[in-house]
Order: structure tokens, then C-alpha cells, then sequence
């Protein structure tokens, strides 16, 4: 239920398995949520399990002082509306469970006899997938044997070509790899020996200024 500043109790028909929404309260009475945690114009009550023992507020630790001075009397108007309501809720638990369990009675003959059809059907499947599949087998293993041969002497014959082919590029390659590294370093070592000593220079200028941090 929702309970105003005014004491006034609200509340709506719970969904079929008894629960209820503040939320759809609010929003039936057109209401917005509370902006503030302490300064609110209504608060939410709950009975989890339809009974008045199990009463107790939504928001037990924040209650406004309205709500706190007001505790016994926004109890009993719930219990009120409690009283009037529980009876019918109880009724329709009564018409719904003896609903729901004629419901599982012919839900449960209907699945047996489905899985009754089901199995002789799968037993009717197997047995064709495995002549199948046996028949599969004797087509395949002689196939695959002659896949295996003519693969075989095709890998060969690429392993033929492959291996001199590869041997003429090593010849070309490794040459010019080493003409390459030659080059590389010759010229490494020219910007070396410009670069070392503009480095040097750099840390000298940058000694002469104040905050500088040498390296140890």
C-alpha cells in the first residue's frame, strides 16, 4: 500500500502470483516519486505474505516524522484495508489452485503420451541413421583410401619441386643480405659519429641550467 501525509491508505489488485507494485500505485494516483529521502508525502508499506504480523514499512530506516509520530495508526488503517482484502485474495488462491491443478493433471497425461509417440519415433530414427551411416562407412573407407594414395604422391611431388626451389632463393637471398647489413652499419656508424657528439653538447647545455638532475 501506499499511505499519504494525510494518512489516506492506497493500494491496487496484486498480479497473479499476489504481488504488488508501488510503482502502479503511483503512477494509477498520478503521483511522482519522492524527490527527497527525509521530506516525502508518502511513504510504501508492505505484507509479504498477505498476513498482519508480516506488516513493516518500505523504507523502515528513513521514515519521515509524520510517518514515525503516526506509526499505530497508519498500522491499523492497513490492517483495514488488509481485513477486506486477504478474504478475497484467498478465494481466488482457492479457485486458482484447484485451476492450476487440473491444469497439471491433463498437462501431465498429454506429455506422456507425447513422449510415448516421441521415443518409438526416435527409436525408428536411429535405426535408419545407422544403416545409413553403416552404408556411409562402406563408401567412405575405400574412397579415403584412394584420397590417402593420390595425396600422398602429390606432396611428394610438391616436396620435389619445393625443396631446390627454396634452395635457389637461399642462393639469391643470403647474398643480399649481407650486402645489405654491410651498408646498413657503414652508415649506422656514420650517424653515430655525428650524432654523439651533438648528444654530448646537449648535455652540456642542459647541466648549465638550474634544476637540472645529472645522471648518477
Amino acid at each position: 500500500m501506499i499511505v499519504s501525509k494525510e494518512l489516506k491508505a492506497y493500494f491496487i489488485e496484486p498480479d497473479y502470483n499476489g504481488n504488488c507494485s508501488h510503482s502502479d500505485i503511483l503512477d494509477r494516483l498520478g503521483w511522482k516519486e519522492n524527490d527527497s529521502k527525509f521530506l516525502r508525502n508518502f511513504v510504501r508499506i508492505e505484507y509479504p505474505d498477505w498476513t498482519p504480523a508480516s506488516f513493516r514499512f518500505d523504507e523502515e530506516n528513513t521514515l519521515p516524522g509524520w510517518a514515525e509520530n503516526n506509526r499505530d495508526d497508519i498500522r491499523t488503517k492497513c490492517e483495514g484495508r488488509l481485513k477486506l482484502c486477504a478474504p478475497a485474495w484467498a478465494e481466488y488462491e482457492k479457485v486458482r489452485d484447484a485451476a492450476l491443478a487440473e491444469y497439471e493433471k491433463v498437462r501431465d497425461a498429454a506429455w506422456a503420451e507425447y513422449e510415448k509417440v516421441r521415443d518409438a519415433a526416435l527409436a525408428e530414427y536411429e535405426k535408419v541413421r545407422d544403416a545409413a551411416g553403416a552404408e556411409y562407412e562402406k563408401v567412405c573407407a575405400p574412397a579415403w583410401a584412394e584420397y590417402e594414395k593420390v595425396r600422398d604422391a602429390a606432396l611428394a611431388e610438391y616436396e620435389k619441386v619445393r625443396a631446390p626451389a627454396w634452395a635457389e632463393y637461399e642462393k639469391v637471398r643470403a647474398p643480399a643480405w649481407a650486402e645489405y647489413e654491410k651498408v646498413r652499419d657503414a652508415a649506422w656508424a656514420e650517424y653515430e659519429k655525428v650524432r654523439a657528439p651533438a648528444w654530448a653538447e646537449l648535455i652540456t647545455a642542459f647541466s648549465k641550467i638550474e634544476g637540472h638532475v645529472a645522471k648518477p
